[in-house]
């Protein structure tokens, strides 16, 4: 048994400043597919959207540290990785308009009962998929939403009319 390489643990093979390079490139790409997916697909984290991040994750490892395997490159990467979300973050937080191009904006997709058709297809969203939402809401009727919302997160948000209000407007 060879013994415990301590400083080959610790010493870099790469630059610290190409680890910082690869690892904000390999962020923004990925930032960039993702947003490309759209936001509908991850708003329901199913098997085979968490197959995909793990498969992702494995495709970029190389891309961000090479054949590095030291644990300082290891956590320069993930640092920088962790630093560019907490400055998003923050920006986001502190600009309503950097807000709108982070995030994103929610989109329409039902108002008084109504689906909006186009706003329902740009989301590349499926009127039997938006009726399962519903469902999962606790009701199968359209005609008691009052304004339905596909969020930047990819949930969809219901606002239900009041008791009563279905009524008036019938």
């Amino acid at each position: 048994m060879a013994p415990f390489d301590w400083q080959g643990l610790w010493t870099p093979d790469l630059n610290p400043f190409e680890v910082m390079f690869r690892a904000s490139a390999v962020y923004f790409f990925a930032q960039l597919v993702l947003r490309l997916t759209g936001r509908k697909e991850f708003g329901r984290s199913s098997t085979f959207d968490i197959v995909v991040l793990l498969i992702i994750s494995v495709c970029l490892r190389k891309s961000i540290v090479a054949d590095d395997t030291s644990l300082t490159t290891a956590f320069l990467a993930l640092g920088t990785l962790g630093a560019w979300d907490r400055f998003f973050s923050w920006l986001a937080m502190r600009s309503k308009k950097a807000a709108v191009v982070l995030n994103g904006k929610p989109v329409e997709l039902v108002r008084e009962g109504k689906v909006n058709e186009v706003n329902l297809r740009k989301s590349l969203m499926s009127r039997d998929e938006l009726l399962s939402r519903l469902r999962e809401q606790g009701t199968e009727s359209l005609r008691k939403v009052r304004l339905a919302y596909l969020e930047p997160d990819g949930k969809v948000t219901f606002l239900m009319k009041k008791e009563g209000e279905g009524a008036a407007l019938q």
